[in-house]
């Protein structure tokens, strides 16, 4: 099934980026389909995943392991060409939990076909390179 839409500004992207982590599953299947290529890979520091299935799983497994959180953008988006920078941090209701930046390359259709996480301040206790495998 393909969904056709009008693509969207970086700015918009990032926008509805930011949104889809703060969804139910069902919300992020809605937004997914439009938002995300059907191949959409996902390299963080603990680990690659591939498909829009795989990142609502991944925030199904997030939110078991910390609780509620929100995700925001902690600035405006920055764009090149086919790059959007998206700079975010989660929040908890305690105050800040983690922060990062998320480079999403955009296919031609404007759709995400990858996002390339970074982490920029991990959470208290939290080692990236524990969980890191090579490929």
């Amino acid at each position: 099934m393909t969904t056709e839409t009008t693509p969207r500004s970086p700015a918009a992207t990032a926008e509805a980026y930011v949104s889809f982590w703060n969804l139910s599953a069902e919300e992020q299947r809605t937004l997914g389909a439009t938002l995300f290529a059907a191949d959409v890979a996902r390299s963080t520091p603990v680990g690659e995943s591939t498909g829009l299935e795989a990142l609502i799983d991944f925030t199904r497994q997030f939110t078991e392991g910390v609780g509620a959180y929100t995700f925001v953008a902690r600035a405006e988006p920055d764009s090149h060409h086919r790059h959007v920078r998206v700079r975010w941090e989660i929040r908890k209701e305690e105050g800040s939990f983690a922060e990062g930046t998320d480079v999403l390359g955009l296919d031609r259709s404007g759709r995400i076909a990858t996002i390339t996480a970074f982490i920029d301040r991990a959470p208290d206790g939290f080692d990236p390179d524990a969980h890191h495998e090579e490929a």
